[in-house]
């Protein structure tokens, strides 16, 4: 009888020996499993946007305009360093400067080129608000197919698209 608890002792090690290095074949290298390790199918997800950084001149104005007119909200307040909540994302406020970036003409566009995209259940009521609070409608909101958008300007002169 030995013998025999023996013999099944080291056939059911012999399988989880093996059920063991099959199971490591199948686990993705974050411990998931479904993909083996080697596979050149597997893929990695994308990266997250953490936050937008928007420097800034005057942080009063600035949180009137993303705080109070747009209604993010604000996760934490460093004085010169501010960050809101912008539901998927986080938008970041800086008074200072990068010492590696060179200092901005006065005529110069900041963010030329880039621009953001606030979804809104109601783009043509954010522009009125706007507009009562004395900020730059760049475009009034315009109706295409998908939606509508609209253009608007913070205090430093940042381009936001306000969509629906």
């Amino acid at each position: 009888m030995t013998g025999t608890i023996k013999n099944l002792w080291q056939r059911r090690s012999a399988r989880t020996t093996t059920l063991a290095v099959l199971l490591s074949l199948l686990v993705l290298p974050s411990g998931r499993p479904g993909t083996p390790q080697n596979s050149k199918t597997a893929r990695k997800a994308p990266p997250i946007v953490d936050h937008i950084l928007v420097e800034v001149s005057n942080m009063k104005a600035s949180l009137a305009f993303y705080s109070d007119m747009l209604g993010l909200r604000v996760k934490s307040d460093g004085g010169d360093f501010v960050m809101l909540e912008a539901g998927n994302t986080s938008i970041a406020l800086w008074s200072k400067h990068w010492d590696w970036e060179a200092a901005k003409a006065p005529t110069q566009q900041p963010g030329f080129g880039m621009y953001p995209h606030f979804k809104f259940a109601d783009a043509g009521a954010v522009v009125e608000r706007a507009r009562r609070a004395g900020y730059k409608i760049v475009q009034e909101p315009k109706k295409y197919e998908w939606g509508t958008e609209a253009f608007i300007a913070d205090p430093d002169g940042y381009i936001w698209a306000i969509i629906n």
